[in-house]
């Protein structure tokens, strides 16, 4: 009896260790998925658009070095509302030009996707934004998005995922 126990609260240990190693991760892409599923999938997959030219607008504005604060977390936030703004504006436009047509992506293939976007906006968090200073890491989370060598992969996943989704 002992045993049977030990292997049910062993496993539902590990389990609670596995979602909060991976809280941020799992939160964000909870985020993404409900968004998608209350907006729609197009809203959904120019948002993701929208957050390849945030960041590749937010790497060449100019102001940035200029901003100082009394700490890290005043820099983040700092940055992440500079992030947020410059990825507001391609959405817009994205959205106004997109074409409305309907998208098909079941619940199973969203949810991936909504996981490989929250992955995109962590790694531009910890690599470009300064997210580590907001938002300590775990170590199962600093594995998968400390490596710089790492951050083209979660670059490129979302395209990926999308270009094998689309029809």
């Amino acid at each position: 009896m002992d045993s049977i126990n030990l292997a049910a609260t062993g496993g539902f240990a590990d389990i609670v260790t596995f979602i909060g190693n991976f809280l941020v991760l799992l939160i964000v892409a909870g985020a993404f998925f409900f968004f998608a599923i209350k907006v729609g999938r197009a809203a959904f997959i120019t948002l993701v658009m929208s957050l390849y030219a945030g960041f590749a607008l937010f790497t060449l504005f100019p102001y940035t070095k200029l901003i100082t604060g009394d700490s890290v977390m005043t820099i983040f936030v700092a940055n992440a509302i500079i992030f947020a703004v410059l990825t507001y504006f391609p959405y817009v436009l994205l959205r106004r030009i997109s074409t409305s047509g309907s998208i098909h992506i079941n619940t199973l293939l969203l949810s991936g996707l909504s996981l490989l976007a929250a992955g995109l906006l962590l790694a531009i968090g910890y690599h470009a934004l300064g997210l580590s200073a907001a938002v300590p890491l775990t170590p199962s989370l600093a594995a998968l998005f400390a490596p710089s060598s790492y951050f083209f992969w979660w670059m490129a996943a979302p395209l990926v995922g999308i270009f094998l989704t689309a029809r």
